[in-house]
């Protein structure tokens, strides 16, 4: 049996279960989701059942005090064989190494090495279990009809790319795509305006003037547009991932570990090297 611990937000709960999933499906093991994390957090949910995700059971434990914390740590050590992510930036082979305990996988795993193989049965996994509202449903179907490239601008806890950056992947897209049109996700609109600069520019709109979407909703309309310029973030990079356009262009910004995510023909803006 394959465990994998889920927790954080949303685009990396799609990390940790894509490794789980490919690691299980590789090796024709079950799948298990530790998702105490997500039930302990008083800032993040588990949002994976909000799609068509597979998995063989689900286990989730107290952990608040000193007691709970203890039980559940030697609960897991004693049951599991457990590896802790070592290197963010390279491929832990330590997870293909078969043991007489199942397996428990404690880390990010954001590498696309992991699961590349498994992409597509992900994609087909990665949509919503229920049926969408009728005002998104439309609006998905419009921005995967037509010449669109989102734009992931992301604000809070942690830095996003430089202006600079926005600038020349919007430039690069403009010079690629004739007449393509922008749509801009953010959660910071004030700091999205800084970056893009684009007050006037009669291709450039925000998701947030189009109608009223949960977070969700919003990452599955970002998925549907046909080109990505995206953060440094697993959320919007999932959504260049989940993109059913062959012809996808994806521009994406360097941070550490950018390198690793990037599927064949994503570019690269590193403005420094001229990638």
């Amino acid at each position: 049996m394959i465990v994998v611990k889920i927790g954080d937000g949303m685009g990396n709960q799609l990390f940790n279960y894509a490794c789980g999933y490919a690691l299980a499906r590789r090796e024709g093991e079950t799948l298990k989701l530790d998702i105490s994390e997500c039930d302990n957090s008083t800032l993040r949910d588990y949002e994976l059942d909000f799609f068509r995700v597979r998995y063989d059971a689900k286990e989730s434990f107290p952990n608040r005090n000193f007691w709970q914390k203890l039980y559940k740590r030697l609960r897991r050590n004693l049951l599991y064989h457990v590896i802790m992510e070592k290197d963010l930036f390279s491929v832990d082979t330590r997870i293909y190494k078969k043991t007489w305990r199942s397996r428990y996988l404690h880390g990010y795993w954001q590498n696309v090495a992991y699961f590349q193989d498994y992409l597509k049965e992900l994609r087909e996994m990665y949509v919503p279990r229920e049926p969408l509202r009728q005002e998104t449903a439309e609006l998905l179907e419009e921005l995967s009809a037509g010449n669109t490239c989102a734009v992931h601008v992301r604000g809070g806890d942690i830095n996003g790319p430089s202006p600079a950056y926005f600038r020349e992947a919007m430039h690069r897209m403009r010079e690629a795509r004739r007449g393509v049109r922008f749509i801009v996700f953010t959660n910071d609109k004030e700091k999205a305006a800084e970056c893009i600069q684009a007050e006037n520019a009669q291709d450039v709109r925000y998701i947030s003037d189009m109608g009223s979407f949960s977070d969700k909703e919003e990452f599955l309309l970002m998925s549907a547009c046909k080109n990505h310029v995206i953060s440094n973030s697993s959320y919007s990079t999932w959504a260049a991932y989940l993109c059913r356009n062959k012809e996808q262009l994806v521009m994406i910004p360097p941070y550490q570990g950018a390198a690793q995510m990037c599927l064949e023909g994503w570019q690269l803006i590193d403005l420094e090297g001229e990638t």
